[in-house]
C-alpha cells in the first residue's frame, strides 16, 4: 500500500470518529433516551418527615414534621407556614425533566451558567433519618421555565439535567416567611375545651366532642351560647401574626404575667391530646386591631392582628345560651302540660306522630302546633338572667308556678320547665327544676303552650274511606234532606229527595267530591267555651248525616255520624261557624269557605235555560 493511500485512510478514519464523538456528544443515548422517558424518581410525599434545604450562601432551611405540623428547625425555631411546606412538597413531587446532560458537554464557562458549579439550592428529603430523595437546582435555562438541575445518588455520582420544576419559585421565600402566619392553627372541631384568664376572674367552657353542645363550667354550670362561642371560637383561630421576635426567658415570663390588660387563653383537644396556651394584650379600642401576644407552644413574643379581638373580653352572661331550650322534637317521646286552670295535658309521640290523651282514649293531635310549640322554645330569647340562685322563688311566682312543660327524650330523664310572674304579674319568669338558675321572659311565649287540652287536638275531625261510605244525608234548615245512597261495590250512587227518586238529577262529579271532602273533614280550631256553641247548636242550619259499614260490603252492621253546623251569630252569614260531631263532647270552628266546600257544593246537573 502506497503512502498516499495510507494517509487517505488515516485521514477517513480520523473523520470517522469526530462524527462519532460529535455525535455521541451532542445526541442522548439510548440509556439518556429511556431515563427521560421514565422521568425522576418520584417519592411518597406523606413519607416525607424533614425537609433540608441549604442555598448557595450555605443558609440553611430545615423543616421538621411533628405528628400533623411541621415545625421550623433552623434558622430559628417556631412553628412553619403547613401550607408553605406542602407546596413545596408538591413542586419537587411535580419535577419534570426534559433532557439529560452531561458535564463533558461543556466546556467551563458554559456549565458555570448552568449554576450547578454551585447550586442555588440543594433539597434533601428524609423520612426519619432514610434518605427519600435529593435535587439540587441550578440556573435558569433558555427554554422557557425550564432550569438545570442535579439529582445525586446513593453512590456520590450526580446525574445533570434540564428540566422543569416550580420548586425554585417556592424556595425563594425569606426565610422569616416560614413562620406559620397563625398564632394557633387548630381545626375548631378539635377543640373541646376553652379557658379564659384575667384578673377579674376565670371562665372556662366545654364539650365532649364536636358533635356535644358547649357548657358553661366556670363561673356558672349552665348551657352555652353556640353562637356566641362559635364567634369566640372565630376570634381566637384568625389572629394573624405580622411580626415576631426573640425575647429572653425572663422578658417573656414577665410578658405572661397577667396584667390588668391581658387575657390568657388556654385551648384544650381530646382527640389530639394536646393544651395551647397564650396571652393577648388587650387593644386600645374596637377600632386597634394591632396586639401583642405569647405563647407557651411557640418561642418568639409576636405583634399580632385581627377582627374582634375585644371577644376575648367577654363575660360570662354573653357566653351563657340566651335561648329558653334546646329541644330535638325527633327525639321527644313524651310532653305533659300542667296548669292551674286546667286538666293537666299529655302527649305521646309515636313514629313521629303526635298523640292526644283526651276522654280516657289517645286521638290524633294537632302536629302543627306541636311544631309550633317546640320551635317557640327553641327560638325564644331569654330577656334577662334574673338570678343565679333559687334561695328565694317567691318574687319571681316559682315557689308555685302557675304553667309547667315537661318533656322527655328517649332513653333521658324529663326536662321540667316552670313558669312564674311577680305578684303584679307584670314581668315573667321561667325556671329549669333541676337547675338554680331564673330567666325573665316575655310573656308572649305563652300562647303557645297553650293550657286548655282541646287546643292540642288534631284539626282532622272525621276520616273515613269512601270503600265504607253507605249513605250521606244532608239537611238544610226546614228543607227536606237529600239522601245519596252509595254502593262502594259497584261505585253507583242513588238519590232521593222528599220520597221521591232523584237519581238521574244528579252530578256523579260533585258527589263525589262532596265524598271526598266529608272522608277528610278538617276544621280551623276548637272551641275553648262550648256554652254559645252548644246553645246555637240546639237548631242547627246545616245536619249531615252519613253512614258508615265495613269498607267493600254492602250489608252488615254500620255506624251513624252527624255533623251539625249553626252560625255564630244567630239568622247571620259569618266568617266561622260552630260544628259538632253529635255525641262528640268537643265543638269546633269552621270557616265560612270551608263550610262552602260542602254545604255550597250543587250535587244536581244544572238545569238549561228555557
Amino acid at each position: 500500500m502506497s503512502a498516499r493511500t495510507t494517509l487517505i485512510l488515516f485521514l477517513m478514519v480520523a473523520a470517522m470518529s469526530a462524527v462519532i464523538l460529535g455525535i455521541e456528544r451532542y445526541f442522548p443515548s439510548a440509556v439518556d433516551k429511556r431515563e427521560v422517558r421514565r422521568g425522576p424518581t418520584r417519592f411518597e410525599k406523606e413519607k416525607v418527615t424533614r425537609i433540608e434545604v441549604l442555598t448557595a450562601e450555605n443558609v440553611p432551611l430545615i423543616l421538621v414534621r411533628e405528628g400533623t405540623a411541621w415545625r421550623i428547625e433552623r434558622p430559628y425555631d417556631d412553628l412553619a407556614d403547613p401550607q408553605k411546606v406542602a407546596a413545596l412538597i408538591l413542586t419537587l413531587h411535580g419535577l419534570e425533566w426534559i433532557e439529560r446532560i452531561h458535564k463533558e458537554e461543556f466546556d467551563a464557562a458554559e456549565w458555570k451558567k448552568t449554576g450547578l458549579d454551585k447550586p442555588r439550592y440543594k433539597v434533601r428529603l428524609l423520612a426519619g433519618d432514610a434518605p427519600l430523595y435529593e435535587c439540587w437546582f441550578g440556573a435558569p435555562a433558555v427554554i422557557e421555565n425550564s432550569l438545570y438541575i442535579g439529582i445525586p445518588d446513593a453512590r456520590g455520582e450526580t446525574a445533570w439535567y434540564l428540566a422543569k420544576s416550580e420548586a425554585p419559585a417556592v424556595l425563594q421565600i425569606p426565610a422569616a416567611s416560614w413562620r406559620d402566619p397563625k398564632l394557633l392553627r387548630l381545626p375548631a372541631e378539635v377543640i373541646t375545651s376553652i379557658t379564659l384568664n384575667q384578673p377579674s376572674g376565670q371562665i372556662v367552657i366545654s364539650r365532649e366532642n364536636e358533635h356535644a353542645p358547649w357548657l358553661l363550667d366556670k363561673p356558672l354550670k349552665t348551657r352555652g351560647s353556640k353562637e356566641r362561642i362559635t364567634e369566640l371560637l372565630s376570634a381566637i383561630l384568625n389572629i394573624e401574626i405580622t411580626e415576631a421576635k426573640d425575647v429572653t426567658a425572663a422578658t417573656k415570663e414577665e410578658a405572661q404575667t397577667a396584667h390588668a390588660d391581658e387575657i390568657k387563653v388556654t385551648i384544650e383537644s381530646k382527640a389530639r391530646g394536646k393544651s395551647y396556651e397564650f396571652t393577648v394584650k388587650k387593644p386600645a379600642d374596637e377600632k386597634q386591631a394591632v396586639t401583642t401576644a405569647t405563647t407557651a407552644y411557640r418561642k418568639p413574643a409576636f405583634t399580632v392582628v385581627a377582627k374582634n379581638l375585644l371577644n376575648l373580653w367577654v363575660s360570662p352572661n354573653a357566653l351563657r345560651d340566651h335561648l329558653l331550650a334546646q329541644t330535638d322534637g325527633e327525639r321527644l317521646e313524651f310532653i305533659t302540660i300542667t296548669s292551674k286552670t286546667h286538666p293537666e295535658i299529655n302527649l305521646r309521640n309515636e313514629g313521629g306522630s303526635w298523640y292526644l290523651q283526651r276522654h280516657g282514649k289517645w286521638d290524633p293531635a294537632n302536629g302543627d302546633r306541636v311544631s309550633r310549640c317546640l320551635n317557640a322554645l327553641n327560638t325564644f330569647e331569654i330577656l334577662q338572667f334574673a338570678a343565679d340562685s333559687a334561695a328565694d322563688l317567691a318574687p319571681f311566682g316559682l315557689d308555685d308556678p302557675f304553667q309547667t312543660v315537661t318533656w322527655t327524650p328517649m332513653r333521658e330523664k324529663p326536662v321540667k320547665l316552670m313558669f312564674g310572674h311577680n305578684p303584679d304579674k307584670t314581668q315573667f319568669f321561667a325556671k329549669y327544676e333541676t337547675e338554680p338558675f331564673i330567666y325573665r321572659i316575655d310573656a308572649s311565649l305563652l300562647p303557645s303552650l297553650p293550657t286548655d287540652g282541646i287546643k292540642w287536638k288534631g284539626l282532622g275531625a272525621l276520616r273515613f274511606t269512601t270503600f265504607a261510605l253507605r249513605r250521606i244525608s244532608v239537611a238544610l234548615g226546614a228543607h227536606a234532606p237529600v239522601t245519596l245512597d252509595y254502593n262502594s261495590v259497584t261505585a253507583e250512587w242513588k238519590a232521593s229527595k222528599g220520597g221521591h227518586d232523584v237519581t238521574d238529577e244528579i252530578d256523579r262529579v260533585k258527589v263525589d267530591q262532596l265524598a271526598g271532602n266529608l272522608a277528610r273533614f278538617t276544621v280551623q280550631d276548637w272551641a275553648a267555651d262550648r256554652s254559645d256553641a252548644l246553645q246555637a247548636l240546639k237548631t242547627p242550619f246545616l245536619t249531615i248525616q252519613i253512614v258508615l259499614g265495613e269498607p267493600g260490603r254492602t250489608d252488615g252492621p254500620v255506624r251513624e255520624i252527624e255533623i251539625l253546623f249553626s252560625p255564630t251569630q244567630p239568622n247571620a252569614t259569618t266568617a266561622f261557624y260552630f260544628g259538632q260531631i253529635k255525641n262528640d263532647p268537643d265543638v269546633f270552628y269552621i270557616t265560612n269557605n270551608a263550610l262552602l266546600q260542602i254545604a255550597g257544593i250543587n250535587i244536581f246537573k244544572t238545569q238549561p235555560v228555557k
